[in-house]
């Protein structure tokens, strides 16, 4: 499995990072294993949250009755795998793309456009289902009319059938499903879906961002003022900003210039404004466990107890974050332990004198 993970699944460490990055945005992230025919080799690809449908009243996603994962695949790629006989080879046609609402706003916050995507959209639903034909027997040869797990695979918009495929062990009694996807929680929420940081210091966020604006507004007013001027003084070129060591001639009709000129009263920024954002900095920190560490401030000679105990106290929240992540992760690995299994050659294929061999099957049992 080091094997497969350091030098096949090239792709492995890079798609866990972006995993992870998301997890603590949206509080969910999924991870989809599969043998992919195309590449020769075990897949672990990260899912956003947003492209993996799971009925909200369900428990978890081992236990879920349906769960659809959202593709986007190009004709090449779709391609390659009708060729590869995981797919039915039929004429698609051209691909059609209707962005979802989530697509839309994630475009407009990160500025591209969405409008030339010419992928199909793949959509692989993970449910139970009596097929005509195949209907589950008990022992007597009676028809239990029992739903069977299965993946159906269309494309999204003509619901082109492209695979029926059966989703349990030839040799399990119990036809139980078996799992494809891991989901990984930053904080379990009130329903499948967990939440993230957005969720839990969003509102903090929003009222810090409006503090600092209005801090920087107040800063840039009381340096560059404007102000009234008597409609009879004239300045030379008024319509274009002085610049630094410029003076410029002005006709006053009467009296002093400081006479015919006033600034606006604009203040400095306030300092209420500045402690009200530490205190909601503060309070986010708290609640989203993100506390500063002052070891550096602490003596040389404190105990090594209190140092420690100031660690646990700081990243006592952060723990339980990842504890769940390590739970997700040993259910990663079990899954990918099968697929290198089912897929991993009989006898073993020596590398060049001096290299390790790498594993057979048998290996795996």
């Amino acid at each position: 499995m080091n094997f497969e993970l350091t030098e096949k699944m090239i792709d492995y460490r890079p798609e866990h990072e972006r995993l992870l990055y998301s997890l603590g945005l949206a509080g969910s992230a999924f991870k989809k294993l599969y043998f992919d025919p195309s590449l020769g080799r075990p897949v672990a690809l990260y899912i956003p949250a947003e492209d993996v449908i799971v009925p909200y009243g369900a428990s978890n996603i081992e236990t879920a009755e349906r769960v659809t994962h959202l593709m986007r695949k190009t004709k090449n790629e779709l391609r390659k795998l009708q060729v590869a006989g995981f797919y039915r080879d039929i004429e698609l046609g051209e691909p059609t793309y209707d962005p979802t609402d989530i697509e839309k706003k994630k475009a407009e916050e990160i500025g591209y456009s969405i409008t030339d995507d010419d992928r199909y959209q793949i959509a692989e639903s993970h449910v139970y289902w009596d097929m005509p034909g195949f209907e589950d027997k008990d022992k007597d040869g009676e028809e239990t009319g029992i739903a069977l797990p299965y993946v159906i695979t269309y494309v999204k918009g003509s619901n082109t059938i492209l695979s029926v495929r059966r989703n349990w062990e030839p040799d399990n009694k119990n036809k139980l499903k078996r799992q494809h996807f891991v989901h990984y929680v930053y904080v379990p929420g009130f329903g499948f879906y967990g939440m993230g940081l957005v969720h839990l210091v969003g509102g903090y966020a929003r009222a810090g961002t409006a503090l600092i604006r209005q801090l920087v507004d107040a800063g840039t007013l009381s340096n560059l003022p404007g102000g009234l001027k008597s409609r009879g003084l004239r300045v030379k070129g008024d319509d274009t900003p002085i610049a630094p060591g410029e003076f410029r001639d002005v006709d006053v009709p009467s009296g002093a210039i400081k006479d015919n000129i006033m600034t606006l009263p604009y203040k400095e920024p306030s300092q209420v404004l500045n402690m009200l954002l530490d205190k909601i900095t503060m309070e986010g920190r708290r609640l989203g466990a993100v506390a500063d560490l002052n070891i550096s401030d602490m003596s040389a000679n404190a105990p090594v107890g209190t140092t420690l105990a100031l660690l646990e106290r700081t990243l006592k929240t952060m723990s339980a974050v990842q504890a769940r992540v390590h739970y997700a992760m040993k259910n990663e690995f079990k899954l990918l332990k099968e697929i290198i299994k089912d897929y991993t050659p009989e006898e073993y294929t020596y590398f060049p004198r001096g290299a390790a061999p790498k594993a057979k099957r048998s290996d795996d049992d």
